[in-house]
C-alpha cells in the first residue's frame, strides 16, 4: 500500500470501502470523541449566540441603545454567520474539512476576549459580526463532516440531535452564566460573560486536535491512500471490511476531482435542483419563525412586563430546557419518524404555541409554558432540518449546500432578531406573532408537500 499521500496507491473500490465505514456495526472509542468533539463546535454557538441576549439586559441601559441598535447587536452574530458559513462552505469543498474546523476557533477566542473591553455601540457590533464568522466557518464544516464521519443508521442521533443537544447545553450554561454573573459582579457583567467564552473556545479546538480529514471527502477526491489511513484512525480495518478486489485509483481519482471545481449555482442544477430548494425553503425561511424562541426571548419577556431582567433570564433558561428537551426527543425519534415527517411536525407545533403566546399575553404561568413549548418544537424540528444539505446532495457540493442553506438560516435568524423588537414597538405584540404562526403554519404544509424526499438510513453520496 502507498504512503499517505499518494493518490496511485492500488485499493478497494470506493464505494465498498465507504460502505464498510457508513455501515459499521460499532463506533470506535476514538471515533466517538471525534463526532462529539465536532458536535460541541455547536454548544459555543449556543453560547454566544444567547450571551448577548442576556448581554443587551444591561447594554440597552449602558450604552443607551435604540430598539434598532437592539436587534442589530442581537443579529450582528447572525449575518456575520452568513458569512462564515459561505465562504468556509466552498473553501471546504475544495480543501477538506479539517484544514477549517480545527483552527477556526482560535479567531473565535481570541474575539471572544477582545469583546470584554469594547466601550461602545459600534466596536461591539463589528466584533459580534467576527465572531459570527467564525461560528459560521465551523457550522459549515462540522455538520458534513459529522454527517460524512457517522454511521448511516445513528447518522440523525450523531449529526442531527447531537449537534443541538450541544447547542442548548451552551444557551443554558451561557444563560446560566449571566445570572450568577449580574447577580456577583453587577452592571460589568456582560463583560464577564463575553470573555469568558474563550474558554470552551479553547478546550474544544484541544478536543478537535488528532482528528483526520473526513474519508468520504478524500474518497470523492480520488485520495484513496489517504483515505485508507482516515479510515483506519476512526478505528476500521478497511482491508478487512471491504470484500473487493483491488483496483487501481488512476481512472477514478481525476473525473471525481473535476467535480471539486464547482460553483454554488451547481447546488441548483439538474439533478439536485428540487432537493437544493427544498434545503433553502426549509433553512431559510424556517429561522425566521424558530428565531422568537433563542434570542429574542428575553427582550420579549421583558416588553410583555412579565419579568424583571434577572426573572427574564430564568424564563428563557427554562425555554433552552425546553430546547433540550426537543433535541433529546429526536435523538429517540429521528431514525423512526425521518427528518421530512419531524420537520413538518415541528412547524405545525411552533405555529400552535405562537398562537397560546398571543393569548395568554397577560397570563404568565401560561405564557411561559407556552413559549417551552415553543422551544420544544423547535429544537426537535432544527435537529432534522440541518441534516438535509448533508443528506440530500453529494460529497463536492455538501459543505457548499451546507454554507448556503445555514447561511441563509443566519440570515433569517438576523431579520427575525431585528425585526421583533422593531415591530412589537410599531405594531405590537400580537400582530407581530401573528405573522411568525402564519409562517410558521405554511412552512408545515409546505414540507408535509415534500415526503418523498425522505432521507433516513440513506448512504451518503460520494
Amino acid at each position: 500500500m502507498g504512503s499517505v499521500g499518494s493518490e496511485t496507491a492500488p485499493l478497494h473500490g470506493k464505494s465498498e470501502i465507504f460502505s464498510a465505514f457508513d455501515d459499521a456495526a460499532t463506533v470506535s472509542p476514538f471515533r466517538r470523541r471525534a463526532m462529539i468533539m465536532v458536535a460541541l463546535g455547536e454548544y459555543l454557538d449556543g453560547y454566544d449566540l444567547i450571551a448577548i441576549a442576556g448581554a443587551l439586559l444591561q447594554l440597552n441601559s449602558q450604552f443607551a441603545l435604540t430598539p434598532s441598535q437592539t436587534g442589530l447587536l442581537g443579529a450582528a452574530a447572525f449575518f456575520g454567520a452568513a458569512v462564515g458559513l459561505l465562504g468556509a462552505g466552498s473553501i471546504a469543498d475544495r480543501i477538506g474539512r479539517r484544514r477549517i474546523f480545527v483552527h477556526n476557533f482560535w479567531l473565535f477566542a481570541v474575539l471572544a476576549l477582545i469583546s470584554a473591553f469594547i466601550t461602545g455601540f459600534g466596536q461591539l457590533f463589528v466584533i459580534r459580526f467576527l465572531l459570527g464568522v467564525a461560528i459560521g466557518a465551523d457550522i459549515a464544516i462540522s455538520i458534513p463532516f459529522l454527517a460524512e464521519i457517522a454511521p448511516r443508521k445513528s447518522r440523525g442521533k450523531w449529526a442531527g440531535a447531537l449537534p443541538q443537544i450541544a447547542w442548548t447545553l451552551g444557551a443554558i450554561s451561557s444563560l446560566a452564566v449571566a445570572m450568577a454573573l449580574i447577580a456577583t459582579v453587577g452592571d460589568q457583567a456582560w463583560r464577564w460573560l463575553f470573555g469568558l467564552g474563550t474558554v470552551p473556545a479553547l478546550i474544544i479546538l484541544a478536543g478537535r486536535h488528532g482528528i483526520p480529514e473526513s474519508p468520504h471527502w478524500l474518497l470523492s477526491q480520488g485520495r484513496y491512500a489517504e483515505a485508507e489511513e482516515a479510515m483506519r484512525a476512526f478505528g476500521m480495518d478497511v482491508s478487512a471490511s471491504a470484500n473487493v478486489p483491488p483496483v487501481s485509483t488512476d481512472t477514478a481519482a481525476p473525473a471525481q476531482v473535476a467535480k471539486s471545481h464547482g460553483s454554488f449555482l451547481d447546488i441548483f442544477r439538474a439533478p439536485y435542483t428540487r432537493k437544493a430548494w427544498l434545503v433553502m425553503i426549509v433553512l431559510g425561511v424556517g429561522p425566521l419563525v424558530g428565531t422568537a424562541a433563542s434570542v429574542a426571548a428575553p427582550y420579549v419577556f421583558r416588553f410583555v412586563g412579565l419579568m424583571g431582567p434577572s426573572a427574564a433570564l430564568s424564563g428563557s433558561i427554562l425555554i433552552w430546557v425546553g430546547g433540550l428537551v426537543g433535541s433529546l426527543i429526536a435523538l429517540v425519534t429521528v431514525e423512526r419518524m425521518g427528518r421530512i415527517l419531524s420537520s413538518a411536525i415541528a412547524f405545525f407545533g411552533m405555529a400552535i404555541c405562537i398562537i397560546a403566546l398571543i393569548l395568554s399575553i397577560n397570563l404568565p404561568a401560561l405564557f411561559v409554558t407556552a413559549y417551552v413549548l415553543f422551544g420544544v418544537c423547535v429544537w426537535f424540528g432544527s435537529s432534522s432540518n440541518w441534516l438535509l444539505p448533508t443528506e440530500l446532495l453529494p460529497a463536492h457540493l455538501r459543505a457548499r449546500a451546507q454554507g448556503v442553506g445555514s447561511g441563509l438560516s443566519r440570515v433569517s435568524g438576523g431579520i427575525t432578531t431585528w425585526f421583533i423588537p422593531t415591530s412589537i414597538a410599531a405594531i405590537g405584540f400580537a400582530p407581530t406573532f401573528s405573522i411568525l404562526a402564519v409562517m410558521g403554519a405554511g412552512l408545515g404544509v409546505f414540507i408535509l408537500a415534500h415526503l418523498s424526499y425522505e432521507t433516513k438510513g440513506i448512504s451518503l453520496e460520494i
